[in-house]
């Protein structure tokens, strides 16, 4: 696979990120204003949100070093298997 067909999992990957980043913003003016148990809330969701931009930039790593004829390294996979 080329980088043409890594990068809609590079712009998936920047979108989860962008999305977190705003997340948390929120999750700060939530606690200024008290209300902690929504910002946990926020924070978590967050945290999930940053997983899966890593998780897919390493996708597109691995297919940009497999298409290079590199050997692609492993990534955590949340269900639990290793992709080779």
């Amino acid at each position: 696979m080329n980088n043409q067909q890594s990068m809609p999992l590079r712009e998936e990957a920047m979108e989860a990120l962008q999305e977190s980043t705003t997340m948390l913003e929120v999750a700060c003016n939530l606690l200024e204003q008290g209300n902690r148990k929504e910002a946990e809330r926020l924070q978590k969701e967050a945290q999930t949100k940053r997983n899966v931009s890593v998780l897919l930039m390493a996708k597109a790593n691995a297919l940009e070093n497999a298409s290079r004829g590199k050997m692609p390294s492993r990534y955590y996979e949340p269900n639990g298997s290793k992709t080779h």
